[in-house]
């Protein structure tokens, strides 16, 4: 009897034990990502800008010019140049309002688990990939426009630097892209010599502060190393205003044709974009991807997303509907002839007509204004 009673109680005590582990790998688990949740921005060390460099930039932000010595004649210049910035910034409020709302509603089953965001054919366009995914850790913007010098502490006050930076802004802000061709010129002059000026006033006006802007280079390896001087990558620190989440943002310049891809590019999207989840972006991308020329760039796209939102100028419809679920947006038109055979899509064109019930709207033109449509694909299970 007492033998059998023991035998009882040891089972008894096993499955208590066992019973134990269950929950907390059940509950444990959670319970810690709650905690973690919770606790993640608040256990964060508080973060502090660069007061020198954010002063400059909320200055050719159009923000403010406190603190900044300057004749009255520059004052009254630089009050006209805030005007002139305002009238921009409500033609393409429009759409990053718009934008914000169908991102808020329609990516929130993915945008939140995007870590790392993949932008090419760039430009200096900082507002978009960071409205769309506002709580990546890193970004990577490329293009062919050079990087530039880093904005510090010391300010121009003259009419002609203020008339520069909007020279920069005003195709990207009245249409919502770049256009190389404009920015070939607006990008080397006298007064601005690449994206980097633009790109600290777009965060600027974006809300964010600037911890630190570095000029880096990729080496052999695949590596951002700091350099001294001015190379074809630039690293931005930066952060939210009022958040503790620290996020960076590089910039590569360089082509990215297959004959022309760096080595160097190729190793760090090697070894990086596979450890992430990874949210590319492309927007007025020239229809440049469907060609064999840019296969290799259309390849990492393809392999390492996670999830891709983009225009018809992307990546080929019928290309990415292989790996991804894609949903529609807006209208599709033929492009002009100006672009070529390749920029038209009929199997693309005969899915906003075969399934124009099922087609979302898209009350705002982003990108070309034959590009009224955008596409939002999700990686398929497996």
């Amino acid at each position: 009897m007492k033998k059998n009673l023991f035998v009882a109680l040891f089972l008894l005590v096993i499955v208590s034990l066992i019973e134990t582990g269950c929950n907390q790998c059940t509950s444990g688990g959670k319970a810690d990502a709650d905690s973690t949740s919770v606790a993640s921005e608040e256990s964060l060390p508080e973060l502090k800008g660069d007061a020198k460099i954010n002063q400059a930039a909320r200055f050719y932000a159009g923000i403010s010019k406190d603190g900044i010595k300057m004749s009255e004649s520059d004052s009254k210049s630089w009050d006209q140049y805030n005007d002139n910035l305002k009238q921009l910034l409500a033609k393409t409020d429009v759409i990053t309002r718009g934008l914000d709302s169908i991102a808020r509603t329609d990516f929130s089953d993915f945008r939140d688990k995007v870590d790392y965001v993949f932008y090419p054919f760039s430009g200096a366009d900082f507002i978009y990939p960071t409205l769309i995914y506002p709580d990546a850790d890193t970004y990577l913007l490329c293009g062919l426009e050079k990087t530039g010098t880093p904005i510090s502490g010391d300010v121009k006050t003259n009419y002609a630097h203020y008339e520069a930076y909007r020279n920069a802004l005003r195709t990207f802000l009245n249409l919502g892209f770049f256009i190389t061709k404009d920015m070939k010129e607006d990008l080397h002059n006298e007064e601005l010599d690449g994206v980097c000026p633009v790109i600290s006033m777009l965060m600027a006006i974006r809300g964010y502060e600037i911890i630190s802007i570095k000029n880096v280079k990729l080496n052999e390896a695949g590596d951002f190393e700091e350099t001294p001087s001015t190379s074809d990558a630039i690293e931005f620190k930066f952060f939210k205003s009022g958040s503790r989440h620290e996020q960076t943002l590089y910039y590569l310049s360089g082509d990215v044709q297959n004959w022309a891809f760096s080595a160097n590019w190729k190793a760090y999207l090697d070894k990086t974009l596979p450890k992430h989840t990874v949210g590319t972006y492309l927007k007025a991308a020239s229809f440049l991807l469907p060609e064999v020329r840019f296969s290799t760039m259309r390849d990492y796209i393809l392999d390492n997303s996670f999830s891709v939102i983009q225009d018809d100028t992307g990546v080929p419809y019928r290309m990415l509907k292989d790996k991804f679920d894609v949903t529609l947006y807006g209208k599709y038109a033929y492009p002009g002839a100006v672009f070529g055979p390749n920029s038209r899509q009929p199997d693309l064109d005969e899915e906003y007509k075969t399934n124009a019930a099922t087609i979302h709207p898209l009350p705002f033109v982003l990108g070309y204004k034959t590009s009224r449509n955008l596409m939002c694909a999700r990686r398929k299970a497996g």
